[in-house]
Order: C-alpha cells, then sequence, then structure tokens
C-alpha cells in the first residue's frame, strides 16, 4: 500500500469528475456486489490513466472522489417462511436475543428461544413468519399472528400481534428492522386487521424507535424472573390505516413482500415511563 498527500485542489477535482456519472456509478457499485470485473465501467473516466491495470482488468481500481457508500448498500427483499425454513428462522430469532444489547452474548434479559419444531407448529397454527433478506442472505425475521387477550387495548377488537423482530448483530442500524414491520404490518392489512400491538422491554430503548412508526404505549407491566432481571414490558398499539393500494398488497407464502432501501436511523430520544 502506498500513501500521498494529493493537494486541495486535486482532490477537488477528483471529486468533480463524478459529477453526472451516476449511471456510471451505480454500474461500478452493481458490479462490486456480483463481484464482476467493475474497471470496465472506468474507461474514459479523467485521470483513470493514472493507475495501473492489474492483469486481466480494464482499468485501474481508481475509485478517487466517487461517492460509493450510499450504493452498496443492497436493497433488503422480505418474504414469508415456509415451514421448512423453521429452523433458519428459529437460529436467526435466537441469534437476535442473545446479542439484544452492545456487548457480544451478554444480556440481563431472560433468552428464551424457540426450536424449529415450535415454529412450525405456530405456522401450523397460523402464525406468519417473515424473513428479511440483504444481498441474498437471511439477515432477519418477525412473527405475525392474530390476538385477542389484550383486545381492551383495541376497541375489543382481535388484533395483530409483532413479535419476535430481530436482526443479526452486523447488519443492524441499517433500515433492516423497519422494513420487516412493515412488511409485518401490510400483511396485517391485508389480513383485515385494525390495530398490530407489540411488547418491547422498556428498558431496551426501543419504545421511541416504534413510536416513530406510529406506535403509542397502551401499557406497562413489571416482569420478575427467578433467575434474571427485573424489568419492564411496554405493550405498545397502533392503528392500521388502509391504504388504497392495500388491495394489491401480496400475502402468498412464496411472493415476495416487497423491497425497500436501507436508510439511515433518526436519532431515538430518552423515553421516560410515569
Amino acid at each position: 500500500m502506498t500513501v500521498t498527500q494529493p493537494s486541495l485542489a486535486r482532490v477537488e477535482a477528483l471529486r468533480r469528475r463524478w459529477e453526472g456519472q451516476e449511471a456510471r456509478l451505480a454500474a461500478v457499485a452493481a458490479d462490486l456486489l456480483a463481484g464482476c470485473d467493475w474497471t470496465a465501467h472506468l474507461r474514459g473516466l479523467p485521470y483513470v490513466q493514472e493507475i495501473p491495470p492489474l492483469p486481466g482488468e480494464a482499468c485501474g481500481r481508481d475509485l478517487r472522489g466517487a461517492d460509493l457508500k450510499r450504493l452498496l448498500v443492497p436493497q433488503v427483499e422480505v418474504r414469508e417462511a415456509r415451514e421448512q425454513e423453521a429452523a433458519l428462522v428459529s437460529s436467526i430469532s435466537f441469534e437476535g436475543l442473545q446479542h439484544n444489547t452492545p456487548l457480544e452474548g451478554v444480556t440481563p434479559f431472560p433468552v428464551a428461544p424457540e426450536s424449529a419444531h415450535d415454529i412450525a407448529l405456530a405456522m401450523r397454527r397460523g402464525d406468519r413468519f417473515l424473513i428479511a433478506r440483504s444481498g441474498g442472505k437471511p439477515v432477519g425475521v418477525v412473527r405475525l399472528g392474530e390476538r385477542t387477550e389484550l383486545r381492551h387495548l383495541t376497541a375489543d377488537r382481535p388484533y395483530a400481534e409483532l413479535s419476535g423482530l430481530s436482526v443479526v448483530p452486523a447488519l443492524r442500524r441499517r433500515g433492516l428492522g423497519a422494513a420487516l414491520r412493515a412488511a409485518a404490518e401490510a400483511l396485517a392489512r391485508k389480513a383485515g386487521h385494525e390495530h398490530v400491538l407489540l411488547t418491547t422491554t422498556l428498558e431496551l430503548g426501543l419504545v421511541p424507535w416504534y413510536e416513530r412508526a406510529g406506535y403509542q404505549v397502551g401499557m406497562v407491566r413489571q416482569v420478575t424472573c427467578p433467575e434474571g432481571a427485573t424489568y419492564l414490558d411496554a405493550v405498545m398499539v397502533a392503528p392500521l390505516v388502509r391504504a388504497a393500494h392495500d388491495a394489491n398488497a401480496p400475502g402468498t407464502a412464496a411472493e415476495p413482500l416487497g423491497t425497500a432501501p436501507v436508510a439511515p436511523p433518526p436519532r431515538q430520544r430518552i423515553y421516560r415511563c410515569s
């Protein structure tokens, strides 16, 4: 590796050569993600001849000044899991529960993962599990089921319960959880539900994230575990407003529920429970 210090004028010239080159830049990013020779898209770019190409490549690997970060994020695809994918759902859920704090493998809250057998049985009873894939790899799951136990929070109507929202630790804070949540809500609307309910441990700090998505705290319950911490669970509720395009919303087991580009999350605020 060779490190040099170009002048500020040179840095600006290298940046400006990418102006109006969105198509070229997108093609570079696509071939980078696909593992192809992305240097072929650099032909004709100013100053590219200054970098010698590697054997078998069209041009030198010259990315000076390119704003590639926003393009090197694969889209998120959410699909409904099939019963034969129950083990995959179980493993992603367990990884998320085990790493629900920034400390790897350390959490004061009880971790009670469901086995693949339990998840398969839940599917047969009618619960639906969604899997998010980013770049083709499974990275997150969420569960959706019809419930009635807390319908005093939903105008005495059955509701859809969202639970087990998990994203693998390495890919958090990239919008994957939001994509899963939105897909689950769309599925609940398609099923005719007017409300969606979820429970989140207050001390994990996710209440503000759900509030920004339209959820409100309906009640707070104290949970005491003999071999774990005593904590507070926030039961949150959101109304499901039926949109005009919902009639075309997908929902079959083999049909994709949609794709969404990831985005940086907004700042969180502190939630205080009185």
